[in-house]
């Protein structure tokens, strides 16, 4: 505050910047005569092609996505090379790996009284 009050007594109060009389009455004509005159643009006529042209490739786009997604989607039978019915349960589940099978059992939360009951329990036609 004591220098805000130091800086007012050392200036004044007085706005230091002055404007000549007149300034803003002529200021308008004179920006205006300095202006170079306007350009009238000729129209440009719009050919039915350039008003289609975005459609047209909007439906090329959609066409070429459906089709990529028709080819990657394609719903072939994969072929193994063994028929299913030539392969029992106990020959899947003995190719497996123990890497691939433990984490299966852990995330199944059986602990191993309750995998041994559903093994001995299980009627191994119903898998076929």
């Amino acid at each position: 505050m004591k220098e805000d009050t130091e800086l007012k007594n050392r200036i004044g109060k007085e706005n230091p910047f002055k404007v000549p009389e007149g300034y803003f009455e002529n200021i308008v004509p004179e920006i205006m005569k300095q202006l170079p005159e306007a350009e009238v643009q000729e129209e440009v006529e719009v050919t039915m092609w350039e008003r289609v042209k975005p459609w047209v490739y909007m439906v090329a786009m959609f066409c070429g996505l459906m089709f990529g997604l028709r080819v990657m989607m394609n719903d072939r039978p994969v072929s193994t090379g063994i028929n299913a019915g030539d392969v029992s349960m106990t020959d899947s589940v003995q190719g497996i790996p123990d890497e691939y099978i433990d984490p299966i059992l852990d995330q199944a939360m059986m602990d191993d009284y309750t995998l041994y009951m559903y093994l001995t329990d299980a009627d191994l036609d119903i898998y076929n």
